[in-house]
């Protein structure tokens, strides 16, 4: 006899099929991963190929997708160029469902030599392949090159076009009646201008309203030159047939050209400060597109379907009524709708006709549209037709036309018929009809005047006193005024700074007598030691004399003997009096410290006091 396999030796068998699966699922996964996950990519991108010697390029290395890219990249020497690195940005993005992920390195590079450098191609591994960019090649001028600020288009003559560019675009010029086509409005500024701008418009004669939402940003380069790109998308339609003009589109754009003679505020180095306080002149420029040229043609009446609404576009048709399965008297819900691109905004329902024996109302239309400016998206009629017996079964097909303009001809769609299945209704109930009030409302109670009622109040009271407002309250404005105050102090300090670090005379003026009363203590300690410090005192005090007189006349201070006072101090028209009580001083140090044994007794404390009334004396004097 055969023996039969236990029922426990199966379980092995089972579970290593089960790990083999699962290897054989992560093995697909790695397989598919390179091509499941985004692509990387790497660039290197300048902001302009024409420079003049002396300024800067930007070179950004931009890595879209790579793991371990937010260290900044070590550069190789660069043959005609310094290089400094100027910080990275980062970008995340989400395109159906994928994550993008973009670091882009920035680099200034200053040319050391005029001619045309090369920035050679980078290469970076990634997973097993290598990523190159494209060689650059700059060319140096030893001048200005021109159109690279806002100040050339007034002082070198250059056209406001190597600056500003405007243009509008049309996906084709040959158009119908009604027909909804897309507008594109680029902008172009060139890189580095500081400008403020307003919103285009564009002339519409015989088109219906361009209205213009934000732009998306971009950047191109054009003739060597990098320019920032603002394109405005919107929708527009002919209004009347014949040879019509788009356009022009015009913006008015305020540029900030720095003067030449502007004040440089210490510490301030931020175009705002500069502006706030009048550094730069501002010029308006209007810059002007071209006119794009649009032939209409009226839809032709050859082949025109008798249900035609003004439908022109491209559409598809989709028809569903809920439920199917109901009794008379009940409604059901008949959805028409339509989906494409052309003139969604202005669309009307397709005809439709209930047979005999369904009530239906007003159709209500809503919207929903699947771009940014609305030209591709759909629309949905909802209609309520109630059939009001058994034999109010089928619904009809529903039809609906429209011109194709990129075909030239009408084209007519349809969907139906749709079955119902209506079963009478119930013995005594009356039908549901959708809008209808019942027939009998509820009886309402008898109101009891006086309860639950509350009556006017003839006498409101005192009013109570209320608080000023805000605005003009005195605390309010004195924290408003603060911001400002500390921008003038911080302002008045700056300037003190800088003028101490420039001005070598006005700060060793500064710092005379704060340097003069510290040396003077250090001497007043010196007095109560006797005959054993007077040659420290008098050194001492002797010490203070020159670098006083030091610092205010400008001079080196180790040099300074008696002589100056008929040298430098009789000459600017110190007083008698101050020069005597100098010499006094000078010729008792000299002698405490050159021949003590001839100095009797000194007189330190009226010492002490005729340098510290010279001091105070001299410092209201302009030396």
């Amino acid at each position: 006899m055969k023996k039969q396999p236990e029922i426990g030796s199966q379980k092995p068998e089972v579970g290593s099929r089960k790990v083999m699966a699962f290897w054989i699922l992560i093995s697909v996964f790695c397989f598919l991963f390179p091509y499941l996950a985004p692509a990387a990519n790497f660039t290197a991108t300048v902001d302009r190929t024409e420079v003049s010697l002396g300024e800067q390029i930007h070179l950004t290395l931009r890595f879209e997708d790579m793991p371990n890219t937010g260290q900044p990249p070590q550069l190789p020497p660069l043959d005609g160029f310094t290089t400094a690195y100027g910080g990275a940005q980062t970008q995340m993005s989400i395109d159906n469902g994928v994550r993008h992920d973009s670091v882009a390195h920035i680099f200034a590079l200053t040319p050391t030599r005029e001619g045309t450098l090369a920035i050679p191609a980078f290469s970076v591994p990634v997973g097993g392949q290598v990523l190159s960019s494209q060689p650059i090649a700059i060319r140096v001028t030893k001048g200005q090159v021109q159109g690279g600020s806002a100040d050339s288009v007034f002082t070198q003559g250059v056209t406001t076009n190597d600056i500003f560019q405007m243009t509008i675009s049309l996906p084709r010029t040959n158009l119908f009646l009604n027909e909804t086509v897309p507008v594109d409005l680029k902008l172009l500024i060139r890189n580095g201008i500081r400008y403020r701008s307003q919103m285009p418009s564009i002339v519409t004669t015989g088109f219906s309203e361009i209205k213009l939402s934000r732009p998306v940003e971009s950047q191109e380069v054009i003739g060597g030159k990098s320019f920032v790109v603002y394109t405005f998308r919107s929708l527009t339609s002919p209004l009347q047939p014949g040879n019509l003009a788009l356009g022009p589109a015009r913006a008015a754009m305020d540029v900030f050209v720095d003067s030449p003679n502007r004040p440089r505020l210490p510490g301030f180095n931020d175009a705002f400060f500069d502006n706030f306080f009048g550094g730069s002149a501002t010029k308006t420029i209007t810059v002007t597109s071209q006119t794009v040229p649009v032939r209409v043609l009226p839809v032709p009446d050859d082949g025109k379907p008798a249900d035609f609404t003004g439908a022109v576009g491209r559409f598809a048709l989709d028809v569903d009524a809920k439920p199917t399965t109901l009794r008379a008297g009940e409604p059901v819900t008949l959805s028409i709708r339509v989906v494409g691109q052309g003139n969604l905004a202005t669309l009307a329902p397709p005809k439709f006709t209930p047979p005999e024996g369904f009530k239906s109302y007003e159709p209500v239309a809503r919207s929903k549209q699947t771009d940014e400016i609305g030209f591709t998206g759909e629309k949905v009629f909802e209609q309520v037709i109630v059939p009001l017996s058994p034999r109010a079964s089928v619904i009809p097909p529903i039809t609906f036309s429209f011109f194709d303009p990129e075909a030239g001809r009408y084209q007519t769609l349809s969907r139906g018929p749709i079955q119902l299945t209506v079963q009478d209704a119930p013995t005594g109930a009356a039908p549901v009809v959708v809008g209808v009030a019942p027939v009998a409302a509820a009886p309402r109670p008898q109101e009891k005047l006086g309860v639950g009622v509350v009556y006017l109040k003839p006498d409101l009271g005192a009013p109570a006193p209320s608080s000023p407002t805000l605005y003009r309250q005195t605390g309010f404005l004195a924290g408003q005024s603060l911001p400002v105050l500390a921008l003038a102090i911080s302002f008045v300090v700056q300037r003190r700074r800088e003028r101490l670090r420039r001005d070598i005379r006005y700060a060793r003026a500064r710092r005379a007598f704060g340097n003069a009363q510290r040396r003077l203590a250090e001497a007043e300690r010196l007095m109560p030691a006797g005959q054993i410090k007077s040659a420290a005192f008098c050194a001492a005090l002797f010490k203070t004399l020159q670098d006083y007189l030091g610092d205010r006349l400008n001079l080196p201070s180790s040099g300074i003997t008696s002589a100056i006072v008929e040298e430098q101090l009789q000459p600017r028209g110190v007083p008698p009096e101050i020069c005597q009580a100098l010499k006094e001083v000078f010729t008792a140090c000299d002698t405490a410290r050159f021949a003590p044994s001839l100095q009797g007794n000194l007189d330190r404390e009226r010492l002490v006091k005729i340098v510290r009334e010279v001091v105070t004396a001299m410092e209201k004097m302009v030396l």
